[in-house]
């Protein structure tokens, strides 16, 4: 039972937090004389709600409904979500003095407009039950599921590993499994500051063995292509997003460039490479030294295929599909090379593949290299350090292995055309497929070349002027 109305007067926080005693089985009612409708009504027990008091769209006659529990410590809550962009309270929340002014507010507009404030609040609690729904890890797992659908998605597969290691959950090198403490928040929440920290925690090692740059960028690039695709009008609505956090933000933002690296493997580096290749077993020792015999792209080495190689003219025709530029691509293979992939497995029967390199009998080709390209550094490291304890091993990535084998091929005097032809770099259209063909025996010559170099750095034969003397006639 409510005891009689008072008079307006303007509510204060201060007030709320000690309401007068009231008795037994009575409720009293105090109308906010600052804002229309707003009144707090406080229980024998001491709680104050704030309700409204009018006449609803509808209703007969002067109505109350429940706006929510006045809590002392609702206002600084209320800011810091704010700050975070982050939901405020609706009814019947607990909320500050200031909220429920907010919300009477609103309500005193929708009624004016013959709008029943229900109707409303139902809209907004079922808007953010589906924004809860759509966490930036949902969100995710439907932008993996589009990726195939792009017109250029050579590295589809590799880009869908590299989201989820990098956006999702990943192991490091000894099982420990870091996940992104903001992949479970509702993709309208996620801020540029989440965003920024994360970019910022790969660029300086945090949460992984190094320092990584270069990972970095492509994750910032992974994240903006992202909400990018979800801004789509036809997606937004239903992700409940109304801006895109991170358009604004650019690479300077983290100090991160994307420059053009020069990093070459040295002659000893070139050498601990295919020391450790060696001692690597099938399918990675094998796959580990056609990148550095052939010069090709990792990924177009990796996914080689027996139907792309010719065993009698020694060639390998890397399909459009598979190829960077998106046309074909032929690559004269050495005789070292030939020779590798003539002793590499054959995969027999009806559940095989022709994948070259595969644990799968063939039927997937090896994929994800970050684990193997560690046990390959210290491989290699400990190569070095067997002819020189103080050596070190800078920073590299299997794409300088390609680098490497061009500069040496101008090393050895290659025509600089015909070495950009071996790596697949210069012409594009039917002028490019023509000069390919063309110029096959002198791309052919070139591989030969380098192989030939690569054999004398590994496993240097003595000089024909040199005479071996048998030490009993010594």
């Amino acid at each position: 039972m409510t005891s009689a109305r008072k008079p307006p007067t303007v509510l204060k926080a201060a007030f709320l937090s000690n309401p007068p005693k009231v008795a037994k089985g009575k409720r009293q009612e105090f109308r906010d004389a600052a804002t229309k409708g707003l009144a707090a009504r406080v229980n024998d027990k001491g709680q104050v709600s704030f309700i409204y008091v009018g006449r609803f769209p509808g209703g007969k006659g002067v109505d109350r409904r429940t706006i929510g529990i006045f809590d002392e410590k609702a206002a600084a809550l209320e800011l810091d979500l704010q700050s975070k962009g982050k939901d405020l309270p609706r009814p019947p929340a607990a909320m500050s003095l200031a909220r429920a002014r907010a919300i009477a507010g609103e309500w005193s507009t929708l009624i004016a407009m013959g709008i029943d404030p229900a109707k409303h609040e139902g809209e907004i609690a079922a808007e953010r039950d589906r924004r809860r729904q759509n966490t930036f890890a949902a969100v995710v797992e439907d932008y993996l599921e589009d990726i195939p659908t792009r017109k250029r998605n050579r590295h589809a597969e590799q880009d869908k590993r590299e989201i989820r290691r990098e956006l999702l959950e990943r192991k490091d090198k000894d099982g420990k499994v870091w996940k992104n403490p903001w992949a479970s928040k509702p993709i309208a929440e996620v801020t540029d500051a989440d965003v920024a920290e994360l970019i910022v925690a790969i660029r300086d090692g945090k949460h992984r063995e190094r320092a990584a740059p270069g990972q970095a960028y492509n994750t910032w690039g992974h994240i903006k292509a992202l909400f990018s695709w979800a801004m789509w009008p036809e997606r937004r609505q239903g992700y409940g997003l109304t801006v895109n956090p991170v358009a604004h933000l650019q690479p300077k933002h983290f100090k991160l460039s994307k420059t053009a690296s020069t990093r070459t493997l040295t002659d000893d580096e070139i050498r601990a490479y295919w020391a450790a290749a060696e001692d690597t077993p099938y399918p990675l020792g094998q796959f580990y030294k056609l990148l550095l015999l052939t010069g090709q792209r990792k990924n177009e080495v990796a996914g080689a295929r027996r139907s792309e190689i010719s065993d009698n003219r020694q060639l390998w025709t890397v399909p459009s599909e598979r190829f960077k530029s998106g046309q074909e691509h032929i690559v004269p293979l050495s005789n070292d090379a030939m020779s590798l992939i003539r002793d590499l497995p054959k995969f027999e029967g009806e559940n095989s593949g022709e994948c070259l390199f595969s644990t799968t009998n063939g039927k997937k080709a090896i994929n994800g290299f970050s684990r193997a390209k560690s046990a390959l550094d210290e491989a290699m490291l400990k190569k070095l350090q067997e002819t020189n304890p103080d050596a070190t091993l800078p920073d590299w990535v299997f794409h300088d292995i390609r680098r490497t084998v061009r500069t040496r091929l101008s090393g050895l005097r290659i025509n600089s055309e015909i070495a950009e032809m071996v790596i697949g770099h210069g012409k594009t259209g039917l002028r490019r497929v023509y000069d390919q063909h063309e110029y096959e025996p002198e791309m052919r010559e070139a591989l030969e070349r380098w192989a030939a170099a690569l054999r004398q750095m590994i496993a240097p034969e003595p000089s024909p002027n040199v005479v071996t003397l048998d030490r009993k006639s010594a």
